[in-house]
């Protein structure tokens, strides 16, 4: 197992509203994602989560597997994503902090996604020399 896969596990252990998990190089390419969550498809769209990624305002919302979800907040530091009929939230962090790399988390949608943003802001920090 990598370095970067054994991030992933201590993260789902430590996070048990996060769902899903996708790693997103500084090009824009997928590093890796866990099995149950693919943004394959969703990285390099219109409106999808590369641009999502680069982007300082201006995005309303992103589709990831046909899910939309409307863009709540947009910061260098983080975007949040939620989805208006309960099907959950989706976290950007940037890595680094305003770089085109980033950590991304489908959370639960019985939680706020404040309620594991912390924890995603600081696990994304691991992941600065992997993407």
């Amino acid at each position: 197992m990598s370095a970067y896969e054994n991030i992933i596990n201590e993260l789902l252990d430590q996070e048990q509203n996060i769902y899903g998990i996708a790693i997103v190089k500084k090009d824009g390419n997928l590093l890796t994602q866990t099995e149950n969550w693919n943004v394959s498809e969703d990285l390099f769209k219109e409106g999808g989560i590369n641009q999502l990624i680069k982007a300082e305002g201006g995005i309303g919302a992103i589709t990831v597997q046909g899910i939309r979800y409307s863009i709540v907040e947009n910061t260098p530091e983080r975007k949040i994503g939620t989805n208006v009929t309960g099907k959950g939230h989706v976290i950007v962090c940037p890595v680094p902090v305003g770089g085109t790399g980033a950590l991304i988390c489908y959370v639960n949608p019985a939680v706020s996604p404040r309620d594991v943003l912390f924890t995603i802001q600081e696990y994304a920090k691991r992941f600065a020399e992997f993407v």
